[in-house]
């Protein structure tokens, strides 16, 4: 079948129909172009969420932990940010936190997804967000997050109240 072009701007009142498929330059539809009652089904969008867990109250020093965090529900995906921030600060000059995320895929070994955990000092403020880097970012489904918590330091006292928070994207196709 032969291909007609048209290389001119064109404007049409009224409703356009096609019988074939639109083929649309990538990039060229955003956010403003569909409609907002377009009601687009869950399974055919990506999902960016987070998952903030507080592991720590307010008050409670903060201590050694490990805790189960995801399991992946989407067939593809990927781990965007990891941020911690604390109540109280450690008033100990060697006290400190970090906050470590790891995945275990098809049954196989925790292994760190970052190059930087988050950090959190005596030197650093309170009811900050302190991020940890991330350098394996893939997700696919069934993996499961976990968040390693160490502590270290033995001087005055430890900070207290720990919250984190991991954003995700999750592909359901």
């Amino acid at each position: 079948m032969p291909l007609d072009v048209m290389k001119n701007d064109r404007t049409y009142s009224g409703t356009v129909s096609y019988t074939g498929t639109i083929n649309v330059p990538a990039g060229t539809i955003d956010n403003a172009d569909v409609n907002a009652g377009a009601a687009i089904a869950a399974t055919k969008l990506e999902h960016q969420f987070p998952i903030s867990k507080g592991l720590v109250a307010p008050g409670v020093a903060v201590t050694a932990m490990t805790k189960l965090l995801h399991i992946v529900a989407g067939a593809t995906g990927e781990i965007v940010s990891i941020e911690a921030a604390v109540t109280t600060i450690a008033t100990g000059a060697d006290r400190s936190l970090s906050v470590d995320l790891q995945k275990s895929t098809a049954g196989g070994a925790f292994a760190t997804v970052l190059s930087a955990t988050a950090d959190i000092d005596d030197e650093d403020t309170v009811r900050t967000a302190y991020a940890g880097t991330v350098s394996s970012a893939s997700l696919v489904d069934g993996d499961i997050l976990e968040l390693i918590v160490t502590v270290a330091g033995s001087a005055a006292n430890q900070a207290e109240g720990l919250i984190v928070t991991v954003q995700l994207r999750e592909d359901p196709a």
